[in-house]
């Protein structure tokens, strides 16, 4: 979800050839979603529509992971993926050991599989706990076999790819979420794709889009008002973190900040016409923390773009999940050759941006 700020920022549509030469850290959960997205559940909430292999599991995430990443050398980007670490107890109230119930069902899965229970095997493929645990894991596999470099974060991945920037590792973070403002990210780029359209949730339809970049800076100069506001804007309106108060949407909430100028103040001024008790101190302490002084992975040491790895990428796509050979060679083919294109103009660019010196260093 993330906080809905999209009519207050100041974005600027921006093209491919204005891009060329950048390193993009990508909010790999948001994206990856968003691939998985072209086949949702149908109105009645089955899965009927979902993509799936023999083995009853969707595929639609590792196609999609495909064409994006030779969308993105072939703009002449290098894409570095981050990935989700520990849930905060904000986002989602875990009452088990997801880990421990994924390989639980992993196992059961297998089991089914091998004794040709197809009908098993697909409630356990699509259940809760398999299903997405499962396409991250592959998705990582499937970076790794083509030689993407990806980060895990101790916490979120929004906050990873935010410190990558503010650090000038990456240009940009890649994601459809705003909450990477309020995790201080300078450059945030959105609708990064080849199509430029995107399915609208829950139908059979799409609308257009144009690439945009939203820069925190003028956002911040334009509302008139600092990061720190910024997150107790976030509070008022509704973050994955915390829900929001209700009967306040984002410009009646940056009037009460601009008024009163901190959370607190409008909490006691305020409270006769709104009801803050959600709101406790504890759960501003929490939420400011997490936003402002998140924890992030600061080791880069072992990032390095390669050429894919044909006989893994097979293995995985092929074997595994069984999917066309011919179709895959082909698109392995072009995304090889995108990268070496993409390769030869980061090198031809590498002593004019010392900034990401560090970052260009790990072409392979």
């Amino acid at each position: 979800m993330g906080v809905k700020l999209q009519d207050l920022i100041v974005k600027k549509i921006i093209s491919y050839p204005e891009l060329a030469g950048s390193i993009i850290a990508v909010d790999a959960p948001n994206i990856i979603m968003g691939l998985f997205n072209f086949a949702r559940k149908n109105p009645d909430g089955t899965n009927a529509e979902l993509i799936l292999d023999r083995t009853q599991r969707p595929i639609s995430h590792l196609y999609g992971l495909f064409y994006r990443l030779n969308f993105y050398y072939s703009k002449k980007l290098f894409p570095l993926f981050c990935f989700d670490g520990r849930v905060s107890e904000l986002k989602r109230i875990i009452t088990k050991d997801q880990l421990n119930d994924f390989r639980f069902v992993q196992k059961w899965y297998q089991e089914a599989l091998k004794s040709g229970n197809r009908s098993v095997a697909r409630e356990l493929a699509l259940g809760k706990e398999y299903m997405w645990q499962n396409i991250i894991l592959e998705s990582k596999q499937l970076l790794g076999a083509l030689g993407v470099p990806y980060l895990e974060s101790p916490a979120s991945a929004e906050s990873q790819c935010a410190y990558l920037v503010k650090q000038n590792i990456v240009h940009y973070s890649n994601s459809q979420d705003y909450d990477s403002l309020l995790f201080g990210c300078p450059l945030l780029i959105q609708n990064l794709s080849k199509s430029l359209r995107r399915k609208v949730q829950g139908k059979w339809k799409y609308t257009k889009i144009t690439t945009i970049t939203v820069n925190l800076k003028k956002t911040l100069k334009k509302l008139e008002i600092n990061q720190f506001q910024l997150v107790d804007l976030g509070l008022l309106i509704g973050t994955d973190y915390f829900k929001g108060i209700k009967g306040l949407g984002p410009k009646n909430s940056l009037a009460l900040i601009k008024k009163h100028k901190q959370l607190e103040k409008i909490v006691i001024n305020e409270q006769s016409k709104y009801d803050f008790s959600s709101l406790t101190p504890e759960i501003v302490k929490k939420v400011r923390k997490l936003f402002l002084f998140p924890e992030v992975n600061n080791s880069i040491d072992n990032l390095h773009w390669n050429y894919p790895n044909k006989s893994i990428v097979l293995k995985l796509l092929c074997e595994e999940h069984f999917l066309n050979r011919k179709r895959v060679e082909n698109n392995l083919s072009k995304l090889s050759n995108n990268y070496e294109k993409c390769k030869d103009y980061f090198q031809k660019m590498k002593n004019t941006s010392k900034s990401i010196q560090l970052t260009l260093d790990n072409l392979a």
